[in-house]
């Protein structure tokens, strides 16, 4: 009787202390989540002023006047994402160019269209005959708040389906003739897009996350944690968000797209999405077959080439478009 004591009891400790390893597994996994991917819902303090027709540098660390680019006639569009009871607060800059050419805009991490990295990028398009469609995703900007998390893209490249479909039909604008640019987060949503929607058929990306997994990797080190964290990440987030972090990914959704030409550029003194992010975006679209544009620069930080050589910038994003779209 006493030995069958003692083992209830020991059968008893090993599952509280099963309970407590699985517990404190998914307990690091909520904490890294609730941490890593926590985003505002709001638009960010320094950009709050901004909008098309007059936005400030001030926070970039430059001393040229971007007046040149601002768009005065623009346009308040809410893009709906019924099925989700998403909305996703948008500016539509139309050049008046008879439906013509048109590039939608895809801001980063924390960001959305108020900052000048977007607001730069759409008025260097729209003076150059270019209609832009600017728009916040899910939990960024003035757009739904829909839990206060950003999902890697996996939930952002629906928002990016939305606003494709939305082009299409309440514009008329022809597949053929839309173009879309993303910086950063908006470029790896960019490259994650032909998964779910080909409405597009040119592509623009700066600073380019490619392998999410290696990323976020970093992005730990990069904030504080240890990179072994990821994997209570992943398993809490699939488990309790229903998210699969690796549902998508740059490489296979290239491999659906129509092979849509890719122009690249990539600031290489980068500490935020490392110089390989780009070697295997190139490795991946060469192998497909992708034609390529390259512009690498190894003395810029990252988004910095918009800032310290916006001619060329302007000049390669214009050409690229004009040469790829009808």
């Amino acid at each position: 009787m006493y030995s069958e004591i003692i083992l209830t009891m020991k059968k008893a400790l090993i599952v509280i202390l099963l309970l407590v390893l699985v517990g404190g597994y998914f307990f690091a996994g909520y904490s890294v989540y609730t941490q890593a991917t926590l985003v505002e819902c709001a638009v960010p303090e320094v950009d709050k002023n901004n909008r098309p027709d007059n936005f400030s540098l001030s926070d970039k660390d430059v001393y040229w006047d971007p007046s040149e680019y601002f768009v005065n006639d623009y346009e308040v569009v809410n893009i709906e994402l019924s099925d989700e009871n998403i909305t996703l607060n948008s500016w539509w800059l139309d050049a008046q160019n008879n439906n013509g050419p048109t590039i939608l805009v895809l801001h980063g991490l924390g960001s959305g269209k108020h900052s000048p990295d977007m607001l730069l990028t759409a008025g260097m398009l729209y003076k150059n005959g270019f209609n832009v469609l600017a728009i916040d995703f899910r939990d960024h900007g003035e757009s739904t708040c829909e839990d206060g998390f950003h999902s890697a893209g996996q939930k952002e490249s629906d928002d990016v389906v939305a606003s494709l479909d939305w082009i299409v039909n309440e514009k008329g604008i022809a597949e053929d003739n839309i173009g879309i640019y993303g910086s950063s987060l908006g470029a790896l949503v960019g490259l994650l897009t032909p998964s779910k929607s080909n409405n597009f058929s040119a592509l623009a990306v700066l600073d380019a996350p490619f392998d999410f997994e290696t990323l976020v990797r970093e992005e730990l080190i990069y904030q504080g944690f240890s990179e072994l964290l990821w994997t209570p990440l992943y398993h809490y987030v699939l488990i309790f968000e229903g998210i699969n972090l690796l549902a998508n990914n740059p490489e296979d959704s290239l491999k659906a797209g129509n092979k849509q030409p890719i122009l690249i550029f990539n600031g290489m003194d980068n500490d935020r999405v490392l110089p390989h992010h780009t070697n295997d975006l190139i490795d991946s679209a060469t192998e497909i077959g992708i034609e390529l544009e390259i512009n690498r620069y190894e003395e810029l930080g990252h988004t910095r080439v918009l800032y310290d050589y916006p001619k060329e910038f302007s000049i390669k994003l214009v050409q690229f478009f004009s040469k790829h779209l009808n």
